[in-house]
């Protein structure tokens, strides 16, 4: 199933210091450094997370988590793009405080702390690619791997990414497997108990047990993807493509179409 693990971001504007700041880019990472240092980044932060629901751009844990804490991120680091440093697309909200990512040894790390300066535009992945879902596949057992669906030079994107974003972390696998296993379980208590062993008739060939079936599983949907104080649940996309790909019928159209 193609996953989002990268969910697009539609960000535009993040602060009015950034407004500012933009029109007159710093020109080395000296001067870059310097100038980030001296914004006041709370409101960056707070539009972030708004923008984000709640969710880490790279890896979709929850930012409220305190014992992973959180940072502001470059997305191409302003250490060797200097001028983007206030630009609204170039900055979310990664996963893992400076605290916490100092404690861990240099393979346990993820998201931004682990890319570092590990980035260039040829390659690497953005949330604010719209097109960013297409490159990544979840599995059941919580590894991220790259599409098999796309070209060679799309999956060396991918892979890069992958790698270099450390998504595949011992902590992060064992986190995605937890959360997407519960729900496949709660997947198949449904079918089971309507005595289906799937769901993929046509929706005009559903008899009555399969219509039941049909709504309940569209509501476990809605209650396992829905917002919830504005923040979205972890692993949303993650979530999201289980669904998709247990209620895909024959002709390609899944049921998330028709909710």
């Amino acid at each position: 199933m193609v996953a989002e693990i990268l969910r697009h971001i539609n960000q535009i504007f993040l602060s009015r210091c950034l407004k500012g700041r933009r029109h007159n880019p710093p020109e080395d990472a000296t001067t870059a450094k310097k100038a980030w240092r001296r914004t006041n980044k709370q409101d960056i932060r707070k539009a972030c997370y708004k923008n984000q629901h709640g969710l880490c751009a790279y890896t979709e844990l929850s930012l409220d988590n305190t014992e992973l804490g959180c940072h502001l991120e470059h997305i191409a680091p302003r250490s060797i793009y200097p001028e983007r440093t206030f630009l609204p697309k170039n900055i979310i909200l990664s996963t893992l405080g400076e605290v916490q990512s100092g404690s861990l040894q240099p393979h346990d790390q993820f998201a931004g702390h682990h890319k570092s300066e590990t980035y260039s535009d040829d390659w690497f992945i953005t949330p604010f690619d719209e097109d960013c879902a297409i490159y990544f596949k979840y599995a059941l057992m919580g590894l991220v791997e790259v599409s098999p669906d796309l070209d060679a030079s799309a999956q060396i994107k991918a892979d890069k990414t992958i790698q270099a974003l450390n998504l595949n972390a011992d902590y992060l696998v064992a986190c995605r497997k937890k959360s997407l296993q519960a729900l496949n379980h709660k997947i198949e208590a449904l079918l089971a108990e309507n005595s289906l062993p799937n769901l993929k008739s046509e929706p005009s060939n559903l008899s009555d047990r399969e219509k039941v079936a049909r709504f309940e599983l569209s509501q476990l949907a809605k209650d396992s993807l829905e917002l919830s104080d504005k923040k979205l649940p972890e692993f949303y996309s993650a979530k999201k493509q289980l669904f998709a790909s247990v209620m895909k019928y024959e002709n390609g159209l899944s049921l998330l179409q028709l909710l």
